[in-house]
C-alpha cells in the first residue's frame, strides 16, 4: 500500500464510522426510546440461543439477567441446555478440550459447547458467566432462537414441546403447526435465517429482530404470527 492510499483509506473509515454512529442515535432517539417507555416487566431473565437476546436488553437498557450472552450453542444443545436448565446453570464454564472447528473461541458447559463470539479470551467468558448466571429469575423466564446453527424442523418442533410458556423461535419459513415459532420475512431463499442483528436496510434503523414486538411479549407474554 503507497503513503498516497492511506488518506483514502482513513476517510473511508471516519465515513462508515459517521454513517454508524448517527444510525445509532437515530434507532435509539425514534425507536428503541418508546419500547424502553413502554416497558413494564424489567425483571425479566431471556435465555437465548445466540447474540440476540444480549442486544435486545441493551435496546432497552435493561440488565442481561442471563448468561446466555456474546455466544452462541449449536441448535440441539440449546434445546439440552433448557430441557436441563438448572443443572447447567449450577456448572461451572471449563475449557474446551478439541481444537475449535470455527474462527471462535470455544468452552464446555458440562457436555455442551459454547462458540465465544464475542470474547477475547475463554477466562473472560467463564468470569461473566459466573456474574451472570447467579442473576437468573427462574420465576421470569423467556426462552428465544431461532432456525440457524444447524437447527431442523426436529429441533424447532423440540423447542416448541419445552415446558415453559414463554419462547420464540423465529425462522425463515412458515410452521404454523408450531405455536412458539415466529416467521421472519426476507430469508426464503436461504437455507435458514439472516442474522437478526443485521439491518434491514443499510441505511435505515431498524433491524431483522424488529419484526417482532420484544416489548409485548415481555410485557404480556406469548405472540404468534
Amino acid at each position: 500500500m503507497s503513503n498516497t492510499d492511506k488518506p483514502h483509506i482513513s476517510i473511508t473509515r471516519h465515513f462508515k464510522d459517521g454513517i454508524k454512529n448517527v444510525r445509532f442515535l437515530l434507532r435509539d432517539t425514534l425507536f428503541n426510546k418508546k419500547n424502553r417507555k413502554a416497558l413494564q416487566n424489567k425483571n425479566f431473565s431471556i435465555i437465548g440461543s445466540d447474540c440476540t437476546a444480549g442486544c435486545v436488553c441493551k435496546d432497552l437498557r435493561i440488565k442481561m439477567n442471563s448468561p446466555t450472552r456474546n455466544f452462541y450453542f449449536e441448535a440441539n444443545d440449546y434445546i439440552k441446555f433448557c430441557q436441563n436448565l438448572p443443572y447447567y446453570l449450577s456448572l461451572s464454564l471449563s475449557d474446551d478440550s478439541e481444537p475449535s472447528q470455527t474462527e471462535y473461541l470455544t468452552a464446555m458447559c458440562g457436555d455442551i459447547r459454547l462458540f465465544l463470539v464475542h470474547y477475547d479470551s475463554v477466562q473472560q467468558a467463564k468470569e461473566e458467566w459466573e456474574r451472570r448466571k447467579g442473576r437468573v429469575n427462574l420465576n421470569n423466564l423467556f426462552f428465544l432462537m431461532n432456525d440457524r446453527n444447524n437447527c431442523s424442523e426436529e429441533t424447532i418442533k423440540a423447542f416448541d414441546e419445552l415446558p415453559y410458556p414463554n419462547k420464540i423461535c423465529f425462522t425463515h419459513q412458515r410452521y404454523p403447526q408450531y405455536k412458539s415459532a415466529y416467521y421472519i420475512p426476507g430469508s426464503e431463499d436461504s437455507e435458514y435465517l439472516e442474522s437478526l442483528m443485521t439491518y434491514i436496510h443499510p441505511w435505515w434503523i431498524k433491524r431483522y429482530y424488529d419484526y417482532f414486538d420484544f416489548v409485548s411479549w415481555l410485557n404480556h407474554g406469548v405472540q404468534s404470527n
